[in-house]
């Protein structure tokens, strides 16, 4: 390798570095509530068709509704908080949900993890 090259690749190096810092320092509030934003829509969209999948009985609309306002709490949350919390309620959801159908039991423990 040249001596010149190697000391382009040095600078351009130094130089995408210190950017990289310089955007995570200024910026990383606004993505940090960007990415919470797009993750919980994302997790929202794909338990809703999980949910309509489900045997139909009257606690899969109240299930629906429940999440949705998860989502909207969480949203107001800070991101790790938010995350933890809403990471624990859809694990459950997905164990309860895993046989294909939903009951009272199961649809009130999830209404008592809200609390």
């Amino acid at each position: 390798m040249k001596k010149g090259c190697f000391l382009t690749g040095i600078t351009l190096f130094t130089i995408i570095i210190g950017a990289g810092f310089y955007l995570y320092r200024k910026y990383w509030p606004e993505i940090k509530e960007v990415g919470k934003e797009k993750i919980l829509n994302v997790a929202f969209n794909e338990m809703n068709e999980k949910i309509n999948s489900l045997e139909k009985s009257k606690y899969q609309d109240s299930l629906k509704l429940l999440l949705r306002k998860n989502i909207n709490i969480y949203k107001q949350k800070k991101f790790d908080d938010a995350m933890n919390k809403f990471g624990d309620f859809m694990d459950q959801t997905r164990f309860f949900i895993n046989d294909g159908k939903i009951d009272s039991v199961e649809y009130t423990a999830l209404k008592n993890m809200v609390k």
